[in-house]
């Protein structure tokens, strides 16, 4: 019976987590309704709230799921990859922005809501510091100059921060220039 319920537990959380993430990209934080949360996953509000006692534990859970995500996509891209200098550092490149520049997996819009939803509360960014500090730290023994590891990262960063905030993108000759520069401080 235990693991029955155990089993049950893990697509109900991911269906509530799916729900919230669609009503944050849809409707913003405001759209963020832990009624309207439980009833697009099909779950009771209790059974929401077994999971996620309050919305803070919601996007709490939001933003955890966004790093572990990014996290498998870097280790699956530097698994994958036959060079072993570097290595780090192409796949946190790969993993922020597509060979057009593009944020990678459509990330910045919902980093976007999750950012408006926890608002300025510091605390609450301290996941997020965390995991870029462990990134970064990657990067530091990537086998690579670090300074030039950390501008790709930084770069990486700014052309996924241009998107999530609107700017005016870059030409596309020369959004491949820069990428295609970056590609190249990949390499030892």
């Amino acid at each position: 019976m235990v693991a029955a319920v155990a089993a049950d537990a893990a697509p109900a959380r991911e269906r509530l987590l799916d729900s919230a993430e669609s009503r944050l990209l849809e409707h913003g934080p405001g759209g963020l309704v832990l009624e309207a949360v439980a009833r697009d996953a099909g779950v009771s509000k209790g059974g929401l709230l077994y999971h996620f006692p309050n919305k803070d534990a919601l996007v709490d859970g939001l933003v955890e799921r966004m790093l572990e995500h990014f996290d498998r996509l870097q280790e699956d891209l530097a698994a994958d990859d036959p060079e072993d200098a570097g290595r780090w550092t192409r796949a946190y490149l790969g993993s922020t922005v597509t060979p057009q520049g593009e944020p990678a997996d459509g990330s910045a819009r919902l980093l976007a809501g999750i950012l408006a939803a926890i608002g300025g509360d510091a605390a609450r960014l301290a996941a997020l510091r965390e995991r870029f500090a462990s990134w970064q730290g990657r990067l530091d023994d990537d086998g690579l100059d670090p300074s030039s590891a950390t501008l790709v990262r930084l770069a990486a960063d700014g052309l996924w921060l241009s998107q999530l905030l609107g700017l005016p993108a870059l030409p596309a000759a020369r959004t491949h220039d820069v990428l295609t520069t970056l590609r190249r401080l990949t390499r030892p």
